[in-house]
């Protein structure tokens, strides 16, 4: 019987699966997405992103927008001159990630089984929502910076679900991403501030001999000074909006108009902004026509002074204040969008940000940033549009699909739902980088546009795959995890690695050669004697043999029945009896697959 022969096959076919079911997922986003992108090509454009393109075209660059983001769309552009070569960076982007997670919560078991189904299904439908289609081909920072959001938060689960038993490769990665979420958007770097402690003390509790409590934050540091670095090497301008002006400015407005105010801090808020100009230039929903009126050079020199007002009379008006915040962010909280927001789902009319851009005596550098919609008049165009735009302009569906709030409520319970599937409460952890971006937008959005949010839609998707994925396997006992540091004590053959999947249950320490083992491996008795159980460790197989010696492994395995042990075992013979354990199991498997 040719066993190497047969695993070969089995491996090979193995392999083979696994690689179909990632082109599935991969393939079901990029055919759609690439379609939307032929229809309206070159893509969707605002003035945001002429703006972006005619900096890159004429090589004068400001960081009103993250200059990170305009130069990673001038290395798209280097490569074709053409808004499309962005967009098509951003349909592999997601379209990756998305099969990296998919791939990350689903069984390596060959065929098609109904987690894998499951995941496919989904992908198709969420790949045919417009907003998921359209955004992935509108030219805008938020797009990059939502799809690394989606990617950071399933990083930081799978660090968690592993008990931060990563290698080095995986905090490089994990570093790198928190870097793009950083500098994609100005709001990014507090997050991941923010996460860098938490992730820190949770390195350092689970798995400080690697010391990656300290790798992830120093790489992850240093990947976002070298970032900023760029900034003066390419000589950008400073003219980035200032967030706590327009905030202060909108709010102190708000204040003028609703509360009692002292005479002498009235003055000083007319002083800001011209009073004819709070009243009619005042939106709930927009700050823009607020920041556009108000002095920012009066703003800059007394910023303390307005800082200050604006927190007095928002503790001594509690009432007010939180009603103030929830009117000027309803889409942080509202399901639905009410006529009156100011602000947008998406957009697909790229001509008339074209002209609006180049009204005021500017124009195009070359031929890239004065592209206008090749198919605007077509019947594809016409069908493809009518569709986005029913499904925005309907209250139901926009709210079914579109809805950032709906999408945070619905996060909680698929969190819960994990939660209890899983018996872990990793997931709400993973969570907080999004609701971090939650609350900064609550605090500072000046309109109501769903692209600050995105996310809560895309890391919703994820929950929904990890739950589809806690369901499949609800039912299997997850291995209890018992960390033991020093291996010295053990035969280099009792270490290795298992191709396959295998749940050890606890069992009783009534063999004395274990007990003996624990009490030098756990001098400090952290470990209790009642119970020492398997922890399944990441596995690398060997065309070669099914069981691998590893160095430097820190688990053992203790039969699941210690009443089979002798008593006057000795470490050899439980070594080879374990040895036989395994390969009885490996062969089992075998079997099952062959049947």
């Amino acid at each position: 019987m040719n066993t190497t022969g047969d695993n070969k096959n089995r491996i090979g076919a193995f392999k083979k699966s696994n690689f179909l079911k990632d082109l599935i997922i991969f393939i079901i986003p990029v055919i759609i997405f690439l379609f939307y992108l032929h229809v309206y090509n070159p893509g969707i454009l605002t003035v945001d992103s002429y703006s972006q393109l005619h900096q890159i075209a004429t090589k004068q660059y400001t960081n009103w927008h993250p200059f990170f983001h305009t130069l990673i769309e001038k290395a798209c552009i280097k490569i074709y001159p053409s808004p499309i070569s962005i967009c098509v960076l951003q349909i592999l982007t997601f379209s990756t990630m998305w099969t990296i997670i998919c791939r990350a919560f689903r069984n390596n078991d060959a065929g098609f089984d109904k987690v894998f189904v499951a995941q496919a299904i989904f992908t198709l439908v969420i790949s045919l929502i417009p907003i998921n289609a359209i955004y992935s081909i509108t030219l805008w920072k938020d797009i990059l910076f939502s799809y690394f959001m989606m990617f950071l938060v399933f990083m930081i689960y799978q660090l968690l679900t592993k008990k931060s038993n990563v290698g080095y490769g995986f905090a490089i990665v994990l570093s790198g991403v928190m870097a793009f979420v950083a500098q994609l958007r100005p709001n990014g770097v507090f997050i991941i501030l923010i996460m860098l402690v938490i992730l820190a003390v949770y390195l350092y509790r689970d798995n400080k001999d690697k010391k990656l409590y300290l790798i992830v934050p120093a790489l992850t540091i240093i990947l976002i000074l070298l970032i900023a670095s760029l900034n003066v090497a390419f000589d950008v301008e400073d003219n980035q909006k200032d967030a706590v002006f327009t905030k202060v400015s909108h709010m102190l407005a708000d204040y003028d108009m609703n509360l009692d105010i002292s005479k002498e801090d009235r003055t000083m808020i007319h002083y800001l902004i011209d009073e004819s100009s709070i009243k009619s230039k005042y939106q709930p929903t927009y700050s823009d026509p607020i920041w556009g009126a108000a002095n920012e050079q009066v703003f800059n020199h007394n910023k303390a002074t307005y800082i200050t007002m604006a927190i007095k009379y928002s503790i001594s008006n509690p009432e007010h204040f939180l009603k103030y915040i929830a009117s000027s962010s309803p889409i942080v909280w509202d399901i639905t969008r009410d006529a009156n927001w100011v602000g947008s789902v998406y957009k697909t009319d790229i001509n008339n940000a074209n002209r609006f851009f180049y009204s005021d005596n500017v124009t195009p550098a070359s031929k890239y940033d004065g592209m206008m919609a090749r198919h605007p008049g077509s019947a594809e165009y016409a069908v493809l549009n009518k569709f986005a735009y029913d499904i925005k302009d309907n209250t139901l569906t926009d709210t079914l699909f579109d809805s950032p709030a709906l999408y945070m409520y619905l996060a909680i319970i698929l969190m819960v739902a994990i939660h209890v599937l899983t018996r872990s409460k990793d997931i709400y952890i993973a969570y907080i980088p999004n609701l971090l971006n939650i609350i900064l937008v609550l605090f500072s959005t000046p309109i109501q546009d769903n692209r600050y949010l995105y996310p809560n839609l895309l890391i919703a998707y994820l929950l929904i795959i990890i739950l589809i994925w806690a369901f499949a396997n609800r039912n299997t006992n997850p291995p209890v995890v018992t960390r033991i540091t020093d291996d010295e004590d053990l035969p280099h053959d009792s270490r290795f690695y298992i191709e396959g999947s295998y749940t050890h249950e606890e069992a009783p320490m009534n063999n004395e050669n274990y007990k003996e083992l624990l009490k030098k491996r756990d001098p400090a008795g952290k470990i209790s004697e009642e119970s020492y159980t398997h922890k399944e460790v990441p596995r690398e197989k060997d065309d070669s043999e099914n069981v691998q010696n590893i160095k430097g492994v820190e688990e053992i395995i203790i039969p699941e029945n210690a009443s089979d042990v002798p008593e006057d075992e000795t470490p050899e013979e439980m070594e080879a009896r374990i040895r036989a354990k395994v390969l009885r199991e490996i062969e089992n498997e075998k079997k099952n697959s062959d049947e």
